[in-house]
């Protein structure tokens, strides 16, 4: 059975697929024309894909929630971030004001 933290849980992840997670993971290395950017596509996209798998494994509502904040705010590796932008692509910290709204709606 379902109970509503499962459900915050998944309106949050959902959140996160189709705000960047998803974005980024569906970007075709055809849509740029220098090796430079289809190089940086595949690095974020594995980088992505691990980050995903991992906001994926966490169980409740609140570890999302918590997860999402502990990395923008020890975000080491703003060069994911840089790239992001370069291929003009979403980040984590461009979706930041809504996710929080979003938490607020939730009450996570």
């Amino acid at each position: 059975m379902i109970g509503p933290d499962d459900r915050k849980r998944e309106e949050l992840l959902k959140f996160l697929n189709q705000k960047v997670f998803d974005p980024i993971l569906r970007a075709l290395p055809e849509d740029y024309e220098s090796e430079d950017l289809k190089r940086k596509l595949q690095n974020v996209k594995r980088r992505t894909k691990s980050e995903k798998h991992q906001f994926h494994e966490l169980q409740a509502a609140e570890e999302v929630k918590k997860t999402y904040l502990a990395d923008l705010d020890f975000r080491t590796d703003r060069k994911t971030d840089h790239e992001l932008d370069e291929l003009k692509l979403p980040s984590l910290p461009r979706v930041k004001d809504e996710f929080l709204r979003l938490c607020e709606e939730l009450r996570v």
